[in-house]
């Protein structure tokens, strides 16, 4: 019984802290369906207020985002303009599981990489305007995430990101967000999850994963065990918090192969049928994107195995012949998060990130060091330096755009954090 538990309470979880971020994203003034909200970009010193306020941002990009809601008659359009070559840039949509649906850029639609695009619900027929490129998503929902790299150059990175527009071909019917009880990532979700009108909201829409047909039925059975008696509740409930919830934490900092004391995503160009590996990167990294466009490597723990803190100072250093930007086509970026909210960790130094967007400091030899410590450390130069929050958890995300083959096979992998004497 605990396994069966255990099992769909990981699978339901990925698709709940979607609709999480559904109602929290639409609760803020001036977002609607339909409607690109274009975040500001994050410059070197400015304060964590004006950070990105959803989990584990990049900030070498600049976002754009949106929720798209289509039916059978009503597409939406999205318009991308032309970005100059060289400079990454990518319209992500991910379904309401949170799957890549599709990632529209030069690599992916080399003979419509920019222009109008009607999106579609799969299976309709709806007008199309003239001169747009049909792409169909699975059920009436998904998230929009345009990624323009800064590249050095804040405002046209920002001129460009205003320049992708999408709007509704009329007025789709909706169904307004699930009003699910208060959760966070300290305090996850327990036997409600299993219980109406959560679990059909839940359930309603499409899942691309391929064990779907067999664990929506264990779910719905569950279900219904506790619309028949709802006192097997505190029973599920008990087995949740014993067993379902330390078997995914257990998982979220232990995924694939840590090496270093970092997991990496390089496996994962969709999730594919790992509903456990979907969880986690809703958990951690809402709107994760596919290892093709980039591989992301997620701190765990330090070089002795022990977890990362803002309680001790630390040390990495890549060498010379193995920087990160020798292994991408794109670029590379390294952040520091706070546990278990993943969020930016703030700071007064205004200091988040570190990569190949901000001038490093290299050592003699040609290698670079990077240090990790809630104080900038004497001797150590600023731009090498990466706040941590003081006295508690943190991790870090290595992103790696356009990774090489030598991420992607594990080839290359980063060096371990050292802590300091």
């Amino acid at each position: 019984m605990a396994e069966q538990v255990t099992e769909t309470w990981v699978y339901l979880l990925g698709r709940y802290l979607v609709m999480r971020q559904e109602s929290i994203d639409l609760a803020e003034e001036g977002v609607e369906y339909n409607t690109l909200k274009h975040n500001p970009a994050v410059r070197l010193g400015s304060s964590a207020a004006s950070a990105p306020t959803f989990v584990n941002p990049n900030l070498d990009v600049v976002y754009s985002e949106a929720w798209i809601a289509v039916d059978e008659s009503t597409p939406a359009i999205l318009e991308i303009p032309v970005v100059p070559e060289g400079r990454y840039y990518t319209a992500q949509i991910v379904d309401e599981w949170a799957e890549i649906t599709h990632n529209i850029n030069e690599r992916n639609f080399p003979d419509h990489p920019h222009g109008r695009f009607a999106i579609c619900l799969a299976g309709s027929s709806p007008e199309i305007p003239e001169g747009c490129y049909r792409i169909d998503i699975p059920s009436a929902k998904a998230k929009l995430l345009s990624r323009v790299q800064i590249a050095g150059d804040v405002d046209s990175a920002v001129k460009l990101q205003h320049a992708f527009t999408l709007a509704s071909t009329g007025s789709p019917k909706v169904e307004a967000p699930a009003e699910l009880p208060a959760f966070d990532n300290a305090h996850l979700p327990g036997a409600w999850m299993f219980t109406e009108p959560y679990v059909s909201a839940a359930l309603a829409p499409v899942d691309a994963c391929g064990r779907a047909d067999e664990l929506q039925p264990v779910v719905r059975a569950i279900a219904g065990g506790l619309a028949v008696d709802p006192r097997g509740s505190d029973e599920l409930d008990a087995t949740i918090r014993s067993a379902a919830i330390p078997a995914f934490m257990k998982f979220v900092v232990g995924f694939g192969n840590v090496t270093n004391g970092w997991s990496s995503t390089a496996a994962y160009p969709k999730f594919g049928d790992d509903y456990w590996f979907r969880a986690t990167a809703n958990f951690g990294g809402i709107w994760w994107n596919s290892s093709h466009e980039a591989v992301y490597e997620l701190l765990h723990v330090d070089a002795n195995g022990a977890p990362t803190t803002g309680g001790t100072a630390y040390r990495m250093t890549f060498a010379a012949d193995a920087l990160p930007e020798t292994v991408v086509d794109g670029f590379w970026s390294l952040t520091v998060y706070g546990k278990p909210d993943y969020m930016l960790v703030p700071n007064a130094a205004g200091r988040f990130t570190v990569g190949s967007e901000h001038p490093l400091e290299k050592d003699a030899d040609g290698s670079i060091t990077l240090t990790f410590a809630p104080e900038q450390p004497a001797g150590t130069p600023e731009s090498n330096w990466l706040p941590t929050p003081a006295g508690k958890p943190f991790t870090a995300d290595l992103r790696l755009y356009l990774p090489r083959d030598a991420v992607r096979t594990g080839a290359w992998v980063p060096p371990a954090l050292v802590p300091l004497d």
